[in-house]
């Protein structure tokens, strides 16, 4: 399918590099993916006719959601990713598995390029949301796209979870020009989903990771999602 190449996140361009993409395709082919994507998956996947389905994929990494989606019966999917390094990982994944002509790769920030892409029946966030700063604007942006279910992964709201975020945004990633890992608050992602006509159908919490999958019940209502969330702290 091609995609486009935009400007990717510097942050983002920072720690998510080529190398760290190379490793983390390793991981995926010799060990799979981790517990909390593979949940996602299935949630995404649970109950729901794949045929014919459309899959948008947030910060895909290496691809592993929405290459499984495809395999499970869904019809095409978007990569957007803010880290060029993971967008040629992720293609050159579907090329190895035969669905390169069913990806669209897009480099970019999702909040900058939402209005250029067109609704999906199933939007994934896996391990993004710890990632952006605005969260309001992220799951603004997502959910708008969002024809049937959005799914994410995102760090439980709990002082152990934080405390570890805020040593490893000095110790890790302290030189990484402006990259932090936040803990948004959970009433605040509940807010915002349901203010923009979702309503919660799966949820499975490990220790650090809540996977959890949400489905349109109703429309958005333009002006109250901020109101529903309040301030967007982390």
């Amino acid at each position: 399918m091609g995609g486009c190449c935009g400007e990717g996140i510097p942050s983002c361009e920072r720690v998510f590099d080529r190398q760290t993409a190379d490793e983390d395709l390793r991981a995926l082919r010799t060990k799979g993916a981790p517990w909390a994507t593979r949940a996602l998956i299935d949630q995404l996947a649970s109950d729901a006719d794949l045929a014919g389905a459309t899959v948008l994929d947030v910060g895909a990494g290496v691809g592993v959601v929405h290459l499984e989606l495809l395999a499970r019966g869904a019809a095409s999917a978007v990569d957007v990713d803010g880290s060029g390094a993971y967008v040629a990982a992720a293609r050159e994944e579907a090329e190895r598995r035969g669905l390169a002509d069913r990806v669209e790769h897009v480099v970019g920030d999702l909040t900058l390029v939402a209005l250029s892409l067109d609704p999906a029946d199933l939007v994934a966030l896996d391990r993004v949301v710890c990632c952006y700063g605005d969260v309001v604007a992220l799951l603004g942006a997502a959910a708008a796209l969002a024809r049937r279910r959005l799914g994410l992964v995102y760090p439980r709201d709990r002082w152990w979870i934080r405390a570890g975020a805020a040593i490893g945004n000095v110790v890790r990633f302290g030189r990484k020009g402006g990259y932090r890992m936040r803990i948004h608050r959970e009433a605040v992602v509940a807010g915002l989903l349901e203010a923009a006509g979702f309503a919660r159908v799966a949820r499975r919490d490990g220790r650090v990771w809540s996977v959890q999958t949400w489905a349109r019940v109703g429309p958005s209502a333009p002006g109250q999602a901020l109101d529903a969330a309040g301030p967007a702290t982390s």
